[in-house]
């Protein structure tokens, strides 16, 4: 217990290499006084930070996540920081990522291997309701590792173009003649690819009308239409979580 948490605490700041070893200096009746005696080593910088086993996600996507990166001092608190960021993308398999360091004593630095194993993450929904003395049926999909940039790219289209993170959105409401509506929405999750800054577009179009046909006497119709656009900052206040 104890000792793990100063084997961390020297971790955080780089001392991978360093050794705890306790030692009982005197045994007094019912007391022992112990000694710990501490190895720190020097610090050990990363050198190569290697991402495997992204197969579907383009590697950018996850090393933009990271806060561990090559030149910095070795800490135990930045990866498992890097481990949460690269769960809450839900591209991968959040209990399979496990860095491994690989150590080398002799040049005093460290490699350290992102091991992750991708999973689905696309929505679809489809429903009904009652409402309004109407059925109103819904149809949706949501990619949420989509790549804009390869959308004219016929040969990407496997059986979308993915792999940049982005989500695209494509939701239908209709009970028929009487009401329609029609939503299309795109998010860039990092705008610039240098800051985590969202950039996010929608369009929308709903169509009510009386339940006559259009060119009808009578005919009645109201359409709205619309766009929004977005920007969105992470927030490091209070905290950077």
């Amino acid at each position: 217990g104890a000792q793990d948490a100063v084997s961390s605490l020297y971790q955080d700041f780089g001392y991978l290499f360093s050794r705890l070893t306790p030692v009982e200096s005197k045994i007094d009746n019912d007391s022992i006084d112990l000694e710990i005696r501490i190895y720190e080593g020097d610090q050990a910088y990363l050198n190569n930070v290697i991402i495997a086993g992204n197969t579907r996600t383009n590697e950018h996507v996850a090393r933009r996540e990271l806060y561990t990166l090559p030149g910095d001092l070795f800490s135990k608190d930045k990866i498992l920081r890097s481990i949460r960021q690269l769960g809450v993308l839900g591209h991968f398999d959040p209990e399979k990522i496990n860095p491994t360091p690989l150590a080398d004593i002799t040049n005093g630095t460290v490699d350290l291997l992102y091991k992750l194993e991708e999973k689905p993450n696309d929505q679809f929904e489809i429903s009904g309701g009652w409402g309004a003395g109407m059925l109103v049926g819904t149809i949706g999909v949501r990619f949420n590792n989509f790549a804009m940039r390869n959308f004219f790219k016929l040969k990407e289209w496997r059986p979308y173009p993915s792999g940049d993170g982005q989500s695209l959105s494509l939701r239908v409401q209709s009970n028929g003649r009487v009401y329609q509506s029609y939503n299309i929405s795109f998010v860039e999750p990092w705008l610039g690819a240098k800051k985590p800054n969202t950039f996010s577009i929608s369009t929308y179009k709903s169509l009510m009308t009386n339940g006559k046909k259009k060119g009808e006497d009578g005919y009645q119709a109201m359409v709205i239409d619309g766009v929004t656009l977005g920007l969105g900052k992470r927030l490091e206040w209070p905290d950077d979580f």
